[in-house]
């Protein structure tokens, strides 16, 4: 899984790229799987089909590249891009290739509306494949998808082609939805799972603003919720090693004092998620919200999505939370978790930390690599 995603970071073919996202795919059925029980084998062929329509269109876009432009290299490929839409010649197939480049890639990283292998898939993995699963796998997807706009397509053939306003829709609708489902949830881990729908939509909004603040927030996000969702995660197991294995609200009132530090690292992510200053959540935040003010048209939808999902977040993320630490029933009152389980919570919860307070480093970093295929 490593290995192939710094493959699709580092490749300058566009072909070697697919080969590298079809790898990816196979790894994360392996993670899936891992168990060999029912439900995460049923959880790994819902991802399979799902993953291979995605990497099905992707090629039909690639395919549809080679033969206009005659190039597989990213580079050539973008001086050629650019010569069609000089002459202004194959209007349709571009577009038809921006659109299943961008549907494909969607699909793969669970933008709502095809989000609906992601519960199964990280409700029903181990908890280490989860968050590996939610803080990087999608992320490769994200990262390859901007990688084209930038250094293929084009980022103003792209705007220009209003795929981005698709994006922007599909991005605000999984805010809200994402929440939504989240908050019927009872199965914890589920719900932490519908919570990835909501984050993916974040990024997919700020790329469908269509400005380079709108990029530079959807790439640090990207960020954040890989530290943050992992945290989550890995959190969870701390709290359910004490309440009997047991992950439904009732089972977990209480957890936060029989697994302390699971129960601040799961405290301190929820409050990133909903946006605690100080925290990565915010920053991430603010950054969208700023950068919807330079884009007058998409202003006013983004920062009501904005704040209707960030009271969601709060209702299911802090609810959680009070239950964690309410006095009730107690599950099973075994003692902590290894040590190698609270070094992992409390590297992510620094992690979290180093991101909210320092920010500024990245976010330069951040514009300065964009800046640099504009």
């Amino acid at each position: 899984m490593l290995s192939s995603l710094l493959a699709l970071i580092y490749t300058n073919d566009l072909f070697t790229a697919y080969v590298f996202v079809e790898i990816n795919t196979i790894a994360g059925c392996g993670l899936i799987m891992i168990r060999q029980k029912g439900r995460s084998l049923s959880a790994a062929i819902r991802y399979m089909i799902m993953s291979q329509l995605g990497s099905g269109l992707f090629l039909i876009g690639l395919s549809l590249l080679y033969d206009v432009t005659g190039h597989l290299l990213m580079s050539p490929a973008k001086t050629a891009v650019g010569m069609i839409e000089a002459a202004g010649s194959y209007g349709i197939p571009m577009l038809v290739i921006l659109a299943v480049i961008s549907v494909g890639l969607a699909i793969k990283s669970g933008l709502y509306p095809f989000h609906y292998w992601i519960p199964d898939t990280y409700g029903y993995a181990t908890p280490t494949a989860s968050a590996i699963l939610s803080g990087l796998v999608s992320k490769g997807y994200i990262f390859l998808l901007i990688k084209i706009f930038y250094r293929v397509l084009g980022r103003e053939n792209v705007i220009a082609s209003q795929i981005v306003n698709v994006l922007y829709v599909f991005g605000l609708a999984g805010m809200i939805m994402g929440s939504v489902h989240a908050i019927m949830e009872t199965d914890t881990r589920r719900m932490i799972a519908y919570s990835s729908v909501v984050q993916i939509g974040y990024i997919y909004m700020g790329i469908g603003l269509g400005t380079q603040a709108g990029m530079v927030a959807a790439v640090f996000h990207m960020f954040t919720h890989s530290a943050t969702k992992a945290l989550l995660f890995i959190s969870a197991v701390g709290l359910y090693e004490v309440s009997g294995g047991r992950k439904d609200y009732r089972s977990l009132r209480g957890a936060g004092y029989r697994a302390p530090l699971a129960g601040i690292g799961f405290a301190v992510g929820s409050l990133s998620m909903v946006g605690f200053p100080m925290l990565a959540g915010f920053i991430s935040k603010l950054l969208f919200a700023t950068s919807a003010l330079q884009s007058p048209h998409k202003m006013i939808p983004t920062l009501i999505a904005l704040a209707v999902s960030t009271t969601l977040n709060a209702v299911y993320f802090l609810r959680l939370v009070i239950t964690l630490y309410s006095r009730g029933q107690g599950g099973d009152q075994r003692a902590g978790s290894s040590w190698k389980l609270r070094a992992a919570v409390l590297c992510f919860i620094l992690l979290n930390l180093a991101l909210g307070l320092k920010s500024q480093p990245v976010v330069q970093a951040i514009q300065n690599g964009l800046a640099m295929f504009d």
